[in-house]
């Protein structure tokens, strides 16, 4: 693997580790916000259900135009939307905003995991894949759990609300280190001096 690519995969799973304390520092607090919106349980499923259905259909045609346009230029999208949405979420009202803010969540999600798993592949070499994701989604895991202990402490401080403003910021600002990954060439299938790129050994 190159010095290129493995500054690649440890700039995106800066960028990764940053969303995940973000997403979990609202967790929890977003689908209990998500219930007080919704106006009962079941509008809650149906919400949830909104947002996995756009999810599932979103996913095919991110990684069919992520193959020809490039992965980073999806990942700034989705960031920004994630940002307005959960600003948004601060100031909606009505169940029918909800539905609509599920709707455009499950979409960036759709695209969002998609190229994830895509640039992942790109970014590791066939022989040590499993290892190197491995190790990318125990990062990621350990920043989200950071997230959830942290959000705890602020909602009882400062409001699920202020969790929103500060998610939104921080999705935002994080997006500069995207900036740092290029693309361009084909998957790291070859082998080098740093084969996880990762954590070498």
């Amino acid at each position: 693997m190159s010095a290129s690519t493995s500054r690649n995969l440890l700039i995106f799973t800066t960028v990764s580790s940053i969303w995940a304390i973000v997403f979990g520092l609202i967790g929890p607090f977003y689908v209990v916000h998500v219930k007080d919106l919704s106006g009962g349980m079941e509008k809650l499923g149906i919400a949830f259900s909104i947002m996995i259905l756009l999810q599932s259909l979103t996913s095919y045609f991110a990684g069919y135009f992520s193959d020809r346009l490039g992965r980073r230029p999806f990942l700034f999208v989705t960031s920004y939307v994630d940002a307005i949405i959960l600003f948004l979420y601060t100031i909606i009202n009505q169940t029918y905003q909800l539905y609509l803010l599920q709707g455009i969540l499950g979409i960036t999600n759709g695209v969002a995991n998609t190229i994830t798993t895509s640039l992942l592949g790109d970014l590791t070499i066939t022989e040590r894949r499993g290892k190197a994701i491995g190790k990318f989604n125990a990062i990621v895991g350990l920043a989200s759990a950071v997230g959830l202990t942290l959000g705890g402490y602020l909602v009882k401080f400062y409001g699920i609300r202020f969790l929103f403003y500060v998610a939104s910021i921080v999705v935002v600002l994080s997006t500069i280190l995207l900036f740092f990954i290029t693309e361009g060439g084909t998957s790291a299938d070859k082998a080098g001096p740093d084969p996880d790129g990762l954590f070498p050994e």
